[in-house]
């Protein structure tokens, strides 16, 4: 897994070893043990105590942390750290239907998630595995290296992770910390968790010195945050120094299982992950739409694995080390937007619409001519020009929470394509029962959006 960093590779996880550096001696000393002189520095191995106190050491947390987001983010073929907030979302909202059986995996698509889920509670550690990882990495780039601009990477995929949990699982989620020891978090509100996140991102900005890669991050991590409790004008000026033609993701890669991804794994080779087309009757036309930003490959014929479900894949992740995008400008230029829908300014609304259609080569679009019109074409160009990037789902509880949208008006709902079944009616993702180890955690607040 690499970052968008172009000009450096990362290695995988350094392995951590205790090791005895032996002294060359001269061969000509009788006493000399030849077990002695077999033994050798390893230069690429480090001590666990050289992982908090040495530049090598505060690297190799950084690509282990750079690891632990890309599984977090979107899982991986082991489904080690969970199947990932891509995988599992994409199931709950309209973006990907499930082409297989397992009744555990199913849950995800019909909208009836229980919180004994092992592969729910799995995806959730991961995610949190991943943020501490994260805080390690950041904390001791900030006391060995405060100048390097990898601690305010850490920092903002932090805020990222944050993010996530705040958009993708129910209210009254809390964040607990391990480092230095266990200690247990209080439950946060959707709006505590969006604060928390924006907070975050803010510590990530002032680390990030000039990089401008880290900065941009940083900047559309914190809009993102802003928006998602409806502060439309100071997500937009937070994000109107970022460049369009910004991008930031992470890549898989294929040197061991847990890099692969599971996207490939599960769409192309098992045709059980497919993209949807009008699921659930509220659904996008994702799968037939022929948009320029949502390649798919397929004839939509019945999956090999449920016999039933048509097969549509997502042409971006047709490989077991396709990148995913994590932020960018164009999500930068769809935040402006939304602002200015806000703020009622149609001219400059279309005006950022078409600006984020300009790096695929699309014309400006066309003003549907009512509010309500203007409000499914605001957030279908967010859910076409940022498919299987992990925000769908808080999208579609913003359309309820700040549009009015009633629930079933805009999640898949009604009878599932297959096994006589139908759908629940969940918002979001239940946090696990083994959260409730935490003693402040007594279960969701509430499922609503």
């Amino acid at each position: 897994m690499i970052t968008t960093k172009q000009t450096a590779r990362l290695p995988q996880r350094a392995q951590v070893v205790r090791w005895i550096a032996a002294a060359m001696l001269p061969i000509a000393v009788v006493a000399c043990s030849t077990e002695q002189l077999l033994k050798a520095n390893h230069p690429d191995q480090i001590e666990p105590a050289g992982l908090s106190t040495s530049l090598q050491g505060a690297s190799a947390l950084y690509a282990g942390a750079i690891g632990d987001f890309t599984v977090a983010l979107d899982g991986s073929a082991t489904g080690e750290g969970g199947y990932g907030q891509v995988l599992t979302t994409g199931y709950m909202t309209d973006e990907f239907d499930f082409g297989g059986t397992p009744p555990e995996i199913r849950q995800f698509d019909l909208r009836n998630l229980l919180e004994s889920n092992t592969l729910g509670e799995a995806t959730y550690i991961g995610l949190h595995s991943a943020r501490e990882a994260a805080v390690r990495a950041a904390g001791v780039f900030k006391a060995i290296a405060p100048t390097d601009p990898r601690g305010g990477e850490m920092k903002a995929l932090e805020a990222m992770l944050i993010v996530l949990m705040g958009e993708d699982y129910c209210s009254g989620a809390p964040i607990s910390t391990t480092t230095p020891t266990l200690t247990y978090g209080p439950p946060l509100t959707t709006v505590q968790a969006m604060t928390l996140a924006a907070s975050t991102a803010d510590a990530a900005l002032a680390l990030a010195g000039s990089d401008a890669q880290v900065k941009n991050l940083a900047a559309v991590t914190k809009a993102r945050a802003q928006l998602d409790m409806g502060q439309y004008a100071a997500a937009a000026a937070t994000v109107a120094a970022v460049p369009t033609s910004f991008v930031y993701y992470v890549k898989h890669g294929t040197a061991t299982e847990r890099q692969k991804s599971i996207d490939f794994t599960y769409g192309y080779n098992t045709h059980a992950f497919l993209v949807s087309n009008k699921e659930g009757i509220n659904g996008l036309d994702f799968a037939t739409a022929k948009d320029p930003r949502l390649p798919v490959e397929g004839s939509g014929a019945p999956s090999d694995f449920d016999l039933v479900t048509p097969m549509y894949f997502f042409a971006k992740y047709n490989s077991l080390d396709h990148a995913v995008v994590v932020s960018s400008g164009v999500e930068a230029r769809l935040i402006e937007a939304e602002a200015a829908l806000n703020a009622s300014n149609t001219a400059l609304w279309l005006s950022k619409l078409t600006e984020a259609r300009v790096p695929y080569g699309m014309a400006a679009p066309a003003d549907p001519g009512s509010a309500s019109g203007r409000v499914d074409l605001m957030f279908r160009e967010r859910a076409f020009a940022m498919f299987a990037t992990a925000h769908r789902m808080g999208d579609l509880r913003r359309l309820v929470r700040q549009y009015g949208r009633g629930p079933e008006t805009v999640w898949p709902t009604g009878a599932y394509q297959k096994n006589g079944l139908t759908r629940g009616t969940d918002q979001n993702m239940p946090v696990p029962m083994t959260e409730k180890n935490n003693p402040s955690f007594k279960g969701c607040i509430n499922r609503g959006a």
